[in-house]
């Protein structure tokens, strides 16, 4: 599958040839309708791009693309090019095949540093050992984009969590992850269907604390309680030696996962 030449705003040095166009469109109207996102639907598939291209909804869509996938939006698609890559690859996947490829790590380079000694760790000691910590942290740069690590649906808008950061909750199925200290910049909000490997956030600043590095904490769940993940003392999940993280009592062990998905860094 090929387009001949760059497809979209005119303004950019599109050619817009019809057969390419009615190729972008095709995948864009199969990718909305799987994905169930209205946003990148071009609403038909005619061959044809108007002027000017804000009144385009075939170009509209393909920014619409561009932002989920965690791509410069510039509106406009190359032969070959990043976003006609990720396009076909979106859209030409099966169900199947998103489901079975969905589960990744959720950065597209390794973490700076291991999720498996202290202070990362899930289960490190906290204030003074009066807590135990509920995640893995993901040490990596401010600004990396985090990636979902599989298909899923957000149960609450991004919320203030920790030093001017934020935090998200998908809940992807088999479980429910709360991916915190993100910035506060998400546009994500509840009921927003994502797919696995598309970025839905990025490593946020730490205000106000001393830490090594800026990162990703990352939370799981089972999905058999309801309710705030961050609970009192009296009903948490606890460590073996009694100590309690502070969070729901069906807290998960990333470790596990990470060590498995490292190997499938999101793309």
């Amino acid at each position: 599958m090929e387009i001949s030449a760059v497809v979209g705003d005119w303004g950019g040095g599109a050619v817009n040839a019809r057969q390419d166009v009615e190729c972008v469109q095709a995948l864009l109207t199969r990718l909305a309708r799987r994905l169930g996102r209205t946003a990148l639907d071009p609403l038909g598939v005619d061959g044809r791009i108007s002027r000017p291209p804000a009144a385009s909804s075939t170009v509209a869509a393909i920014r619409a693309f561009q932002a989920y996938a965690g791509l410069g939006v510039d509106g406009w698609i190359a032969p070959g090019g990043e976003t006609w890559r990720r396009l076909v690859d979106a859209a030409t996947a099966s169900a199947d095949e998103a489901a079975a490829g969905s589960a990744c790590f959720p950065f597209a380079r390794p973490a700076v540093a291991d999720w498996t000694h202290p202070p990362r760790a899930f289960g490190a000691n906290r204030s003074g050992g009066r807590r135990a910590h509920g995640g893995c942290d993901l040490y990596a740069p401010v600004g990396r984009q985090i990636h979902a690590v599989q298909d899923g649906v957000v149960i609450r808008d991004p919320y203030p969590f920790y030093a001017g950061t934020d935090a998200l909750e998908i809940d992807h199925g088999d479980f429910v992850a709360r991916y915190g200290e993100i910035q506060q910049d998400c546009e994500l909000r509840q009921g927003d269907r994502v797919t696995g490997g598309q970025v839905i956030a990025r490593v946020g600043l730490l205000v106000g604390i001393n830490v090594p590095s800026a990162m990703l904490h990352l939370e799981m769940y089972d999905g058999s309680v309801q309710g705030s993940l961050t609970v009192p003392e009296a009903a948490s999940a606890r460590r073996s030696d009694g100590v309690p993280y502070l969070r729901r009592a069906d807290l998960m062990d990333p470790t596990p996962f990470l060590n498995q998905w490292k190997a499938r860094l999101a793309r």
